[in-house]
């Protein structure tokens, strides 16, 4: 069973949890919560400028 990482925020998605969203494109993101995966799809946010998400660099 393999762990897969937030396409968002980086956080660990157990298997049988968390969203998976295809591009037309073909290109396979997977999101750990409907937080990550709202704020990445509908809104477009940059995950490094949000204070909540794991990835962000200081």
């Amino acid at each position: 069973m393999k762990i897969h990482k937030c396409a968002f925020c980086g956080a660990d998605i157990l298997p049988g949890y968390g969203i998976m969203y295809v591009k037309s494109d073909g290109t396979v993101l997977r999101f750990c919560s409907r937080k990550c995966f709202v704020s990445a799809v509908k809104y477009g946010r940059n995950p490094r400028k949000l204070a909540w998400v794991r990835k962000r660099q200081k």
